[in-house]
């Protein structure tokens, strides 16, 4: 049979609550009404009494006091009185209570004693009404501090009430474990002892109401990041001497752009892009992602934002004076940013490329050009890839971080850029294995994995496109370099 404390759970709201802690663990085996206190001495062991309004009435004399006694020797289980009575209750009958292990409860004086009479025997023989009853009046507590707007704290206190020792906590033996999920991430865990399938119900709802009131609070804390991401996306994306509109938004904003930046570019295996999704879940996947990741590389070191490119998160690490040529806080940053993700997000195989270390806004396009190529050359499931000065990459780098450089391949590919998006992506990259392929249509199909009439038809409809000739050495060496350092694969 449910001891008080089990009945108090299931009567939910203000229709009962407790007036002193002792005796909750008394089990209740059946419900008496008393009209007088006299009754009490009638009532059966195992009853928790309904006081009627005369009866409570009595609650300040002494011989209510005489009556909690003469309750405990019976072994009945508590008392409910009826407010307002219950708010005027003495201190010596507080205390014989305790004393006697007897539970003092007060039902509010607009409730029904018949109908609370019902409820709780309904709840005793264990009826679906009773149980329908319960679940319902506990959802109806949790509406109201739904409606009240209240913090996390607040929240977690209300579930609190509804489903006694329910927390945000950790699954264990014993527990009922329901997720706290923002944005489709689990953030937390909500917890609450093993109970039936009213107390299941009333977990989920809680743990809902949990999740939404860290939602509230992600989305107001989250609204400066956003504006200095978006600022950060689009200044990475505008051709050099057109940015100084941006450049003042940023400063005005507090992104120290004139400082020494490292770059670090985020990316995922193929098919597990946010763009890959369905919008809805791309959107939230996404702003998951690049929150876990400023989170975690913000709790090693330094100072970062957060930023997009294309199927990349990019992290952006500044610092006011030169913090030499190493990379090495960008690179502990990085690697716990690849577990913390791994950890986080099942599925996902993230990698990492790091920059080197550049002064103002042309250094933090130069380091944001040498993390991608850092990624280009990085692997899930390894530590983060870092640029490597020598070679071709590193030339094509450093020359592709000039603004005159920028300005030719800008030229030269904008036909093929005008595509847009992913289309242009696809056709650069399809041009530039065909050039490095010298031409062959057969071996461009191996490596781009597609059959050579497929191979054959992009490079015919690329050659129309452009307005240069590649069969011509000069334009093919120009369309070579400017597809390497557009790409930088």
């Amino acid at each position: 049979m449910p001891n008080i404390e089990e009945l108090l759970r299931r009567i939910q709201g203000d229709r009962l609550r407790q007036l002193v802690t002792a005796g909750l663990e008394r089990e209740v085996l059946t419900v008496a009404l008393a009209e007088s206190l006299a009754d009490v001495d009638e009532a059966p062991a195992g009853a928790l009494v309904l006081l009627t309004r005369v009866a409570s009435a009595q609650s300040s004399t002494y011989r209510f006091d005489v009556a909690i006694r003469r309750g405990a020797e019976r072994g009945i289980a508590g008392l409910v009185l009826t407010d307002p009575y219950g708010e005027a209750l003495s201190s010596s009958a507080r205390a014989v209570a305790d004393r006697a292990r007897v539970g003092l409860l007060a039902a509010d004086e607009e409730v029904d004693l018949a109908e609370l009479a019902s409820s709780l025997g309904g709840l005793l023989r264990g009826d679906a009404a009773a149980a329908l009853e319960a679940a319902t009046s506990g959802l109806r507590a949790l509406d109201r501090a739904r409606g009240k707007g209240l913090g996390v704290s607040g929240t977690v206190a209300v579930a609190g009430q509804v489903l006694p020792g329910a927390a945000l906590g950790e699954p264990a033996a014993g527990l009922r474990a329901e997720p706290v999920e923002v944005d489709g991430v689990r953030e937390a865990w909500f917890v609450a002892p093993e109970g039936d399938a009213v107390d299941a119900l009333l977990l989920r709802a809680a743990a809902a109401d949990v999740a939404a009131a860290m939602g509230r609070i992600r989305r107001e804390e989250d609204a400066p990041v956003r504006s200095r991401s978006e600022l950060l996306t689009e200044l990475l994306a505008t051709e050099p001497g057109r940015d100084g509109g941006l450049l003042r938004r940023a400063r005005a904003l507090g992104l120290a752009v004139d400082a020494w930046h490292t770059v670090t570019f985020l990316g995922f295996a193929e098919g597990e892009a946010p763009e890959s999704a369905d919008p809805i879940h791309a959107e939230e996947l996404r702003r998951a992602l690049e929150r876990v990741s400023l989170s975690t590389a913000r709790a090693v070191s330094g100072t970062w934002h957060v930023a997009r490119s294309e199927g990349a998160v990019v992290l952006l690490r500044t610092s006011d004076t030169e913090p030499g040529p190493q990379e090495a806080p960008a690179l502990t940053a990085a690697a716990a940013v690849l577990v913390a993700l791994e950890e986080r997000f099942a599925g996902i195989r993230p990698r990492a490329g790091v920059g080197r270390v550049h002064l103002g806004p042309g250094g933090l396009r130069a380091s944001a050009g040498e993390a991608r190529a850092a990624l280009a050359a990085a692997h899930p499931g390894e530590p983060p890839g870092v640029f490597d000065a020598s070679g071709l990459h590193g030339m094509l780098a450093e020359w592709y971080a000039t603004d005159s450089a920028r300005r030719s391949v800008s030229s030269l590919l904008e036909p093929l850029e005008q595509l847009g998006g992913r289309r242009a992506d696809e056709a650069i990259r399809t041009l530039q294995i065909f050039l490095d392929e010298q031409g062959s249509v057969t071996r461009a199909a191996r490596r781009l994995h597609l059959h050579r009439n497929a191979v054959a038809y992009r490079i015919g409809r690329i050659k129309e496109t452009l307005e240069v000739d590649p069969n011509d050495p000069e334009a093919r060496l120009a369309l070579q370099l400017a597809c390497r350092a557009r790409l930088l694969v």
